[in-house]
């Protein structure tokens, strides 16, 4: 049966992003053959939000974030790639990458990360929106015989949240 926006945004975005906010990292991954849903499920169409646009709003203004003298927020996006075994940094214009791509690395306290990937502080959805299509604008489009406007790429996209916590004599953080 059909399962509208809001529906998928209720069974699988309201949880991701409470767990975020609680400080787990959190993945969602789309799969599937060419004109499958892939775009449509992330991202939708128009009015109809899907996940990614949804739970970047409720980020910003669903309270999750509460910013007082005792406790802050920051939120980085990135966005990146892979297409042809090459990873890009889809923040920063095509004259200015790298033409072999970026490195991934791995290191003990990091983990796997995209070497001199760019990153940037986001204060609203507005924001984050306008960084999304930054993006989407500097992706390699190669059409296929079932999608002339497939991307025959790999897109992701990353927020990362950090929380501030300050205690009587301490300050914790918390990032997802």
């Amino acid at each position: 049966p059909y399962a509208d926006q809001t529906l998928v945004y209720n069974t699988l975005g309201r949880d991701l992003l409470e767990n975020a906010i609680n400080g787990y990292n959190c993945c969602l991954f789309a799969y599937g053959q060419t004109g499958s849903g892939k775009s449509y499920s992330m991202f939708g169409y128009g009015p109809n939000k899907g996940l990614v646009p949804q739970i970047c709003e409720q980020l910003f203004n669903g309270n999750y974030l509460q910013t007082n003298k005792k406790q802050s927020f920051s939120v980085n996006i990135s966005m990146l790639e892979i297409y042809n075994e090459r990873v890009q940094d889809l923040l920063i214009a095509v004259s200015k990458r790298p033409k072999a791509g970026l490195k991934i690395r791995e290191n003990i306290k990091l983990g796997v990360f995209v070497e001199e990937l760019s990153k940037y502080e986001v204060g609203s959805y507005a924001e984050i929106e306008h960084m999304i299509g930054e993006g989407n604008k500097n992706r390699t489009l190669a059409s296929t015989l079932m999608n002339e406007t497939s991307s025959r790429a790999h897109t992701i996209i990353t927020l990362e949240v950090v929380q501030k916590k300050v205690a009587l004599m301490k300050q914790t953080q918390k990032t997802s």
